[in-house]
């Protein structure tokens, strides 16, 4: 995964991975990292970046609410890009 969505609540990030699972994208839920939050107990939609742009398209046609996004560098660094 280089790409993570962060979502208000586990369950928020449950159904969006469902949903993008069902699309054919493979996905996961993770805890977000702390670097990518200030909120403490955060979780995140977590996918390969090839499926960036499909898998922010369904969600946002789907009306999801979903936070900020991130992506992962190859030095393991998440950084925040514009959704």
């Amino acid at each position: 995964m280089s790409v993570i969505i962060l979502f208000r609540t586990l369950t928020q990030a449950q159904r969006a991975v469902y949903m993008l699972r069902a699309a054919g994208i493979p996905s996961t839920v993770v805890k977000a990292p702390s670097e990518t939050t200030d909120r403490g107990c955060t979780y995140a939609a977590g996918f390969a970046r090839r499926s960036y742009y499909r898998a922010l398209r369904l969600l946002d046609d789907n009306n999801v609410t979903h936070g900020r996004v991130f992506f992962r560098g190859e030095d393991d660094v998440y950084r925040e890009t514009a959704p």
